[in-house]
């Protein structure tokens, strides 16, 4: 990463650009490790987001509040001048990049969908406390194929395999799952003790709930209520069936 950044910069350099050009780097996903890459938790939506702007964003600077990658469009189009169009579903954090002290989002907001497995995930962030909602939960989370294929896969299976799983690790192999989890990620960043359903978190999770909903509703997100194709990846060895996927029987 360093050198092709490296590279990147020394091209801009030579062409005497640097003062006037806003460089972006970020990453697709999370950790490319079991229940993080391809999940609704901190581990696999995290992502680095570092901002290079001379003479508008301090260098150094880590900013506190929240942003999203569909925030990303509309704060380039507002760099360049440009209006973005209504159909963004994303804001410009434009002023963050100018001030740190700028307000972030209140929420962000994180699906999965299929990567070799069916797996229609909404989550719903805010600065300290998560909302999840699974579907299809008799079956165990999916872990996709290029994170299975880790050495810390092998291990969490050899482990299953001898019953040493810890309780946080045998999770990744739990069915039936819960249908909602609620996290405190303050107390909780890796999101292994499930509030929902406590009473001292109901006023957060039904709150967390309605701008879940109105997020679904805005952007008209309506995934099958039932799985419509099979998985190519087995969800407990891990291992890959195929490329080519069969619809399921109606």
């Amino acid at each position: 990463m360093d050198g092709e950044i490296g590279r990147m910069l020394a091209e801009v350099d030579r062409r005497g650009l640097r003062e006037s050009t806003l460089v972006v780097f970020l990453s697709d996903n999370g950790m490319p490790f079991p229940r993080a890459k391809a999940t609704a938790y901190d581990a696999g939506i995290r992502t680095p987001l570092i901002v290079s702007w001379p003479g508008i964003t301090p260098a150094g600077v880590r900013y506190p509040g929240l942003t999203s990658v569909i925030d990303l469009a509309p704060t380039l189009l507002e760099a360049a001048g440009a209006s973005a169009p209504e159909s963004f579903h994303g804001t410009s954090f434009i002023a963050a990049l100018r001030d740190q002290a700028a307000p972030g989002r209140v929420y962000v907001f994180a699906e999965r969908n299929w990567h070799n497995c069916d797996e229609h995930i909404r989550a719903v962030r805010g600065p300290r406390y998560k909302l999840i909602r699974n579907a299809y939960t008799e079956l165990p989370l999916c872990t996709p194929a290029d994170a299975s294929r880790s050495p810390s896969w092998y291990s969490l299976t050899a482990r299953r395999e001898a019953g040493t799983l810890t309780p946080g690790q045998a999770r990744l192999f739990e069915a039936p799952r819960p249908v909602i989890e609620v996290y405190d990620l303050e107390a909780d960043p890796h999101e292994l003790v499930n509030l929902a359903g406590r009473p001292e978190v109901e006023a957060i999770a039904r709150q967390l709930s309605r701008v879940l909903d109105a997020w679904i509703e805005r952007t008209e997100d309506f995934p099958p209520s039932r799985r419509r194709r099979a998985d190519n990846t087995d969800r407990i060895s891990g291992v890959k069936f195929s490329q080519k996927v069969p619809p399921l029987e109606p």
